[in-house]
């Protein structure tokens, strides 16, 4: 688990139990993180659209997120969209990316092919496109 860990000791406690908790990590080495894994979760309470879940796609890592991520993910495609607050809902689409290897292949793939829709240069275009609808150039 990367980034800043803020939950009560007790809850630190039993996640090391079972996770790696990394901590945060300076910018330069996040790729290597992407590398190393094999799919991105980010069960967010509330997120504008987390550029973290683009970094992923763009690894070609399937994402499990919440709705509450603001994510482009597509349900079943190239991720999962779990509940808020259910972790049975993220063990279980763990647990079938793992049993399924197929399925995170082509979860994978659909992920990197997604994230070419929003590069830089695709989010000028639609956003010279929605001035240009609304005649503001």
């Amino acid at each position: 688990m990367v980034g800043a860990i803020q939950v009560l000791p007790e809850a630190e406690r039993q996640l090391r139990e079972q996770v790696q908790l990394t901590g945060a990590i300076p910018r330069d080495e996040v790729a290597a993180q992407y590398d190393w894994a094999d799919v991105f979760l980010l069960p967010s309470l509330c997120e504008g659209s987390a550029t973290s879940t683009y970094e992923a796609m763009f690894q070609g890592l399937p994402v499990i997120c919440t709705p509450q991520t603001g994510s482009v993910v597509r349900d079943g495609v190239d991720g999962f969209i779990v509940p808020a607050r259910d972790g049975a809902a993220i063990a279980e689409k763990l647990s079938l990316l793992t049993d399924q290897p197929g399925l995170l292949a082509e979860l994978s793939e659909n992920a990197r092919q997604r994230s070419a829709d929003f590069t830089l240069e695709k989010y000028g275009e639609r956003l010279i496109a929605a001035f240009r609808e609304r005649q503001m150039i």
